[in-house]
């Protein structure tokens, strides 16, 4: 018998291999972009300007459940992307290398001597090779660095955080610390002599602090709202600012108050990159703006157009004659800065870009960027959560998919057992009666009867039902909405036993009408079969007598059918009933199944697929073992 089960389940391995390949690639393969589709997007661009932060949401969430569904991996690292010379036509870049890998998504990137100094979400600063490789690890912030600055002479580090902590460091050991003020600082500027850093707040000004004591020594005051960018002019004693209030002002370090104000932007200001007497900025508007700037007055700006979401990173190549743009539309561009033409950009989504660095003729990225899966790689991690159970989580409420199952799964499997007790209790003896009856009254009554219910949709007879008794124009005897009432929790065991009963009697009818017919008639069609062979004559010969015959040597052979149906259990007690579970408000695994395919929740769909399809052979396994025990001989065959 041993050897018999284990073959048996070693026959099992290829199908359920098969099963777990087609149900993942159903999902993974459907046409289209199954996940883009639950949210009404796609893939599609929209190159009109009318993205919004609502679409900048929906975009983070699709690619969050893109992940769980083992789509997407973040790929969190800085890229070094080939240099593109300048022309007319449009070029695509390539990135060529990764430098390092990181547990967070980089915010800053600033060039340190030969190394280069990343910052970003999980709190750290990485100084790293030109090769990717980490020479240290500078400890201090715990929470996600957003600004980095570094001195005139090379030898001083400025680093900020999202709760606005000011750390300076010079040789790779930290000497100065202001506290913060739990406001982010957006970003950081060492004065033209290295003894002052400005930084930034949302609070609306800007501070200068000494870079040796990390004390405020003076405010900058003239924004109305968050500052989110700086940058030093080439003389070393004036600066460029903007933010969320949309103006880019102009400053002296001597002075309080703006000495020039530009109201060209008609949102906010992320990021200002100067080079001579040139001054870039990105704009939350989608624009690029390069002013000139000499003898105190600010040009006209020259606006480059091409992103169609917010520019949130901009800088100049080393003779500035191109300017690199990055944007939250996960591309970077490349202009002609005397004329704004665009020159190049990637021809791939790179994440949304949080800054850009231009050196040695290179330029490099630091962004949320994601990375396709392979979809072997992908098949491989799923079928490695499968193991495990885990199924990642709902779409729906980022609940663990196995919770909602574990939740569903007792109602369904109870209401089940009850059923198949019913039907199995009734409807064998009704078979072995109507084939020892065989044309007779009982038999034809029963016959007709049974395929008349048989007959009878289930949601109609549902319907049905709740009209008579459960509406308060007919009966109204029997209540129609779940397994128990409002006040069950504070029953007696004896009430609660009795609302619990009242509760089952209509979905129960519903449940296990049908199955009266269906499993009758192959009871009643296997003992014919029997009754007619040589042994049960023999038998009756022998001078057995007619109940000893029937139950011992005719329905003992006639189990053959009745196990075959025994296959089909366990799905259908995992399963569930769609339609009943649905119009009686049960939160079983049909309804969970139900509403999941409505909701577009594929973890859900995928763990209640596999699980039904895994049942479905541990079945046909229990039909096997069933068959053995009924008949000894299959053992051997």
């Amino acid at each position: 018998m041993i050897r018999y089960i284990f073959k048996r389940i070693v026959a099992m391995i290829p199908t359920l291999f098969g099963i777990t390949l087609i149900t993942f690639f159903i999902i993974n393969l459907a046409p289209g972009d199954p996940v883009a589709t639950q949210f009404g997007a796609g893939d599609q661009q929209n190159t009109d300007g009318g993205e919004n932060q609502d679409q900048d949401r929906q975009s983070d969430a699709i690619k969050a459940k893109k992940e769980l569904l083992g789509m997407l991996a973040e790929d969190k690292t800085v890229f070094a992307w080939s240099p593109v010379a300048a022309g007319d036509g449009l070029v695509a870049m390539e990135w060529d290398r990764r430098v390092g890998s990181f547990d967070g998504w980089i915010h800053a990137l600033i060039r340190v001597g030969d190394t280069w100094v990343a910052g970003g979400d999980e709190g750290l600063l990485q100084v790293l090779e030109n090769s990717g490789s980490v020479r240290s690890t500078l400890e201090g912030h715990t929470v996600g660095v957003w600004a980095l600055a570094l001195s005139p002479d090379g030898q001083t580090m400025a680093s900020a955080d999202i709760e606005g902590n000011l750390r300076v460091w010079r040789g790779g050991a930290e000497i100065g610390f202001a506290e913060g003020d739990k406001k982010p600082i957006r970003d950081l500027a060492f004065t033209g002599d290295g003894t002052g850093i400005l930084a930034t707040s949302d609070t609306g000004s800007i501070r200068l602090f000494d870079a040796q004591t990390v004390s405020m020594k003076r405010e900058y005051i003239g924004h109305t709202s968050g500052v989110y960018a700086l940058a030093m002019a080439p003389d070393g004693a004036h600066f460029w600012s903007g933010g969320y209030d949309r103006t880019l002002r102009y400053w002296s370090l001597d002075k309080s108050q703006p000495l020039h104000e530009s109201k060209d932007h008609a949102q906010a200001i992320n990021d200002i990159a100067v080079s001579g007497d040139l001054v870039a900025t990105a704009c939350d508007d989608r624009l690029v703006r390069v002013y000139t700037y000499s003898g105190g007055d600010l040009s006209d700006p020259i606006e480059l157009k091409g992103h169609y979401k917010q520019v949130s990173a901009v800088t100049f190549s080393a003779d500035a004659k191109r300017v690199f743009s990055g944007s939250r539309d996960e591309t970077i561009r490349v202009w002609n800065t005397a004329t704004g033409a665009a020159i190049a950009q990637t021809p791939n989504k790179t994440g949304r870009v949080h800054t850009l660095v231009f050196h040695d003729g290179e330029l490099y990225s630091g962004a949320d960027s994601w990375s396709e899966v392979a979809i072997a790689v992908r098949y491989v991690k799923w079928l490695g959560r499968l193991v495990t159970l885990d199924f990642g989580r709902s779409f729906v409420d980022e609940e663990p998919v196995i919770d909602k199952i574990a939740k569903a799964l007792p109602i369904t499997l109870y209401l089940n057992v009850i059923a198949i007790f019913l039907i199995y209790g009734i409807s064998i003896p009704i078979g072995i009666y109507a084939a020892i009856r065989r044309g007779r009254l009982f038999d034809n009554v029963s016959s007709i009867m049974l395929f008349i219910l048989y007959s009878i949709p289930n949601f109609w007879l549902a319907t049905m039902l709740i009209m008579m008794f459960s509406s308060k124009r007919t009966m109204d005897l029997l209540p129609s909405v779940g397994l128990h009432g409002a006040n069950a929790g504070n029953m007696s065991y004896l009430s609660w036993l009795g609302d619990w009963s009242m509760h089952l009697a209509l979905p129960m009818i519903v449940m296990v009408y049908a199955g009266f017919a269906r499993l009758s008639r192959f009871v009643r069609t296997s003992m014919l079969e029997t009754i007619q062979q040589d042994y049960v004559r023999t038998a009756r010969a022998k001078g057995l007598s007619e109940k000893l015959v029937m139950m011992k040597h005719a329905f003992r052979n006639s189990l053959i059918v009745i196990v075959t149906l025994v296959g089909n259990l366990l799905p259908a007690l995992i399963g569930g009933s769609v339609i009943v579970e649905f119009i009686f408000s049960i939160n079983g695994m049909g309804k969970l199944g139900f509403d999941a395919i409505l909701s577009r929740d594929y973890p859900t769909i995928m763990a209640i697929t596999t699980f039904s399809a895994i049942l479905t052979l541990c079945g046909i396994l229990v039909s096997d073992i069933l068959y053995s025990v009924v008949d000894p001989r299959v053992v051997n065959e």
